[in-house]
C-alpha cells in the first residue's frame, strides 16, 4: 500500500517514519531522482533523491544491505539460479 505520492525528505540515516504504523522505513530502490521506502508493514512512500552526498551514501548502503540479504536468503531456499545450476552439474 503507498502512502501518498508526496516527496518528502528523509532523515539524516536515510531512513523515514512511516506515517501509516510508525515504524522506520528503509530504501529499498532509487530510480528518476526518487527513492522508494518501505517498512516492515510493507507500506511504501517515495521521497527526492537526496542531494546531500553523505545521505545518497546512506541510501546506497540500504539498498545494497537489502540486495545482500534477499541473495542469502535466496540461497538458503534454493531458489538462486547460480545454485541450482552447480546442483544439475554434480
Amino acid at each position: 500500500m503507498e502512502i501518498e505520492r508526496r516527496l518528502r525528505d528523509m532523515k539524516a540515516d536515510g531512513t523515514l517514519e512511516c506515517e501509516e504504523c510508525g515504524l522506520p522505513m528503509f530504501p529499498f530502490a532509487r530510480d528518476a531522482g526518487e527513492v522508494r521506502l518501505e517498512c516492515a508493514n510493507q507500506h511504501t512512500a517515495v521521497v527526492r533523491d537526496p542531494r546531500d552526498p553523505a545521505k545518497a551514501r546512506m541510501v546506497d548502503n540500504w539498498i545494497a544491505k537489502r540486495g545482500a540479504q534477499l541473495h542469502v536468503q535466496h540461497e538458503r531456499w534454493g531458489t538462486d539460479d547460480l545454485k541450482r545450476r552447480d546442483e544439475r552439474d554434480i
